[in-house]
């Protein structure tokens, strides 16, 4: 299953974040959905079993 660790109105701060996490090797996919900003919003997901070192990895960058 897919959860979500990060959410950004820009998309270039998602993208960034997606290539940081495959280059630690946890899997990533961005997603646009819709939300108050103009453009969306886009959220960073990553499987259930990889989260806790995505958000190990999201604190230790301070992103």
């Amino acid at each position: 299953m897919w959860t979500v660790v990060y959410v950004s109105q820009a998309e270039q701060k998602a993208s960034e974040l997606a290539k940081l996490l495959e280059k630690s090797k946890i899997i990533s996919r961005v997603r646009h959905i819709k939300c108050d900003a103009d453009d969306g919003c886009f959220e960073v997901l990553v499987p259930q079993t990889e989260l806790d070192m995505a958000q190990d990895l999201i604190f230790e960058t301070d992103l």
